[in-house]
């Protein structure tokens, strides 16, 4: 492949598979992963996270896969497997960005499922995590944040808050009735949001990715330490390619973690992004070998998983939530009423998708119907008989980044 970045809009059932052949194992050979691309050393922040080589593989106790159920996180997780690490070593960290927000989602309702059929079929430890109240709880919040939860052996943990997120929820329980104006006043003091994230690729625009993913994996790495992550070396992987996007090709394949603390808390924290060299096909060669049944968005239309409602997406996608999820895109309408905040930059949601034709494809009923109830098992992540690529599977880069 060498050092030539591989766009998903080249991508197509034709394409030459480059990195996606099988790996050779080299778990116990006391052998370290170099990046393909040297990483970036310029500024005082990249000279801080520069990591030049992966620690041999089984010089790490934990391997932490951020997995969405895209097809990204899942061929990252195969690659570890054929590498050679065990799947003791394994977990499988799900970020539930709707946070079991009791009547709205951003998500799709199939994604729980399918994530805890992919663990059980796959015999891998999946933890689940989130910020309570989720995506809307946090677009309309006032006050400080919501706290942050995990599960953990069937509990469900709470990780440390801070004194506004204390004191915001402390309000917030007390008040049973409409807010008066002091009392509005007294929460802003804690912070607000009541706006939708913004379509840039600036994480401080883009708050959905801080808040329900990145910040959440954190305080659960942070909180875990107490129980069984001190003394440990941690390698955390994630799905992020190149080809995704003009941010993406930007990245290092490998970096100290945000959370590394070996001084303090005597916690290694390495993280590798390793499919990020990866094309779109090579990606789906991955899965085509291991016969994965991918996440059924793919098989109904939509070239990437990512969320249901997604700010990136584009028309033809918002069209396909109309189509399947009417009740979904009319309170997203409704939303953007109540916050006087559109969903895009410059138009409305009604505006945005226009005419488009939707993008739903109705010629997997299977995949279709798992994709609306939300039922997914075990029995349903490897196919049957020949494996085949979705149909959404070579759409290009339509939607952006995740």
């Amino acid at each position: 492949m060498g050092t030539r970045i591989i766009r998903d809009s080249e991508c197509s059932t034709e394409s030459p598979v480059h990195n996606g052949h099988p790996c050779q194992v080299i778990y116990g050979n006391g052998l370290g992963i170099s990046p393909l691309l040297t990483s970036k050393y310029n500024t005082t922040y990249e000279r801080k996270i520069f990591l030049p080589q992966l620690l041999p593989l089984e010089a790490y106790d934990l391997f932490i896969v951020l997995f969405s159920g895209g097809k990204d996180s899942i061929a990252s997780y195969l690659r570890l497997l054929e590498l050679g690490v065990s799947k003791n070593k394994i977990e499988l960290w799900h970020h539930d960005v709707d946070g079991k927000h009791p009547t709205r989602h951003m998500d799709w309702p199939v994604t729980q499922a399918y994530v805890q059929a992919f663990a059980k079929a796959e015999n891998v430890k999946l933890r689940v995590s989130y910020r309570v109240n989720g995506f809307f709880g946090e677009l309309y919040r006032i006050g400080a944040s919501y706290p942050i939860e995990y599960e953990d052996e069937g509990e469900i943990k709470t990780c440390r808050l801070t004194q506004a997120q204390i004191e915001s929820d402390r309000i917030r329980g007390e008040l049973l009735h409409i807010l008066t104006s002091e009392e509005h006043e007294i929460l802003k003091e804690y912070g607000q949001r009541m706006k939708f994230p913004a379509k840039r690729g600036d994480l401080r625009c883009r708050w959905c990715s801080v808040c329900l993913k990145c910040s959440v994996g954190d305080a659960v790495l942070r909180h875990l330490e107490e129980i069984n992550c001190a003394n440990k070396n941690i390698l955390v992987v994630s799905g992020e390619r190149r080809g995704e996007s003009a941010g993406r090709a930007k990245y290092n394949e490998m970096e100290i973690h945000r959370t590394n603390a070996t001084a303090k808390s005597h916690r290694l924290v390495h993280q590798w992004r390793a499919v990020i060299d990866y094309s779109l096909r090579d990606v789906w060669e991955i899965l085509r070998r291991h016969e994965i049944n991918p996440h059924p968005s793919y098989s109904c239309g939509w070239n990437r998983c990512s969320c249901m409602c997604c700010i990136f997406s584009r028309p033809e996608h918002w069209a396909g939530i109309k189509e399947l999820f009417p009740n979904e895109f009319d309170a997203f309408r409704d939303d953007e009423i109540r916050l006087g905040f559109t969903l895009d930059n410059k138009k409305t949601l009604d505006e945005y998708v226009g005419n488009a034709k939707s993008c739903v494809y109705r010629g997997d009923p299977q995949a279709l119907r798992q994709l609306t109830t939300g039922h997914f098992t075990a029995d349903d992540v490897y196919q049957m008989g020949t494996w085949k690529f979705p149909i959404g599977a070579f759409k290009g880069s339509a939607g952006g980044p995740c």
